[in-house]
C-alpha cells in the first residue's frame, strides 16, 4: 500500500530535529522568524527554510501582524490529521 502524499510530507517534515525543536517553541505561542533563528541559534534564511517545510506540511501558519511582521504559529488541526493520517495507515490494537 502506498503512502498518502500528505502523510508522507508531514513526516518528512518531521523527520528534521530542527524542525521539531521549533514545533516544541512554538507551542508557547506565536513567534517572528528572528525570536525562532535566535532561540535555535541559526541564521534567518535557514529558519525561513524550516517554515517553509513546516508550513507546506500544514503543520504551521503564518499571519502578517500590523507592523508587516510574520509571525508563526502551529497548526494544531494540521498536527492532528498527521496523527489521525498515521494511525488510518498503520492500524493496531
Amino acid at each position: 500500500e502506498l503512502v498518502p502524499e500528505d502523510l508522507l510530507n508531514a513526516l518528512k517534515s518531521l523527520a528534521d530535529p530542527t524542525r521539531l525543536r521549533i514545533l516544541r517553541y512554538l507551542q508557547d505561542g506565536p513567534a517572528t522568524t528572528n525570536d525562532l533563528a535566535k532561540f535555535l541559534r541559526l541564521r534567518p534564511p535557514t529558519m525561513n527554510h524550516h517554515l517553509h517545510i513546516l508550513r507546506l506540511a500544514g503543520l504551521v501558519q503564518v499571519t502578517i501582524s500590523p507592523s508587516a511582521e510574520r509571525q508563526y504559529t502551529i497548526r494544531k488541526e494540521g498536527l492532528d490529521l498527521t496523527i489521525t493520517a498515521l494511525r488510518e495507515f498503520l492500524p493496531g490494537d
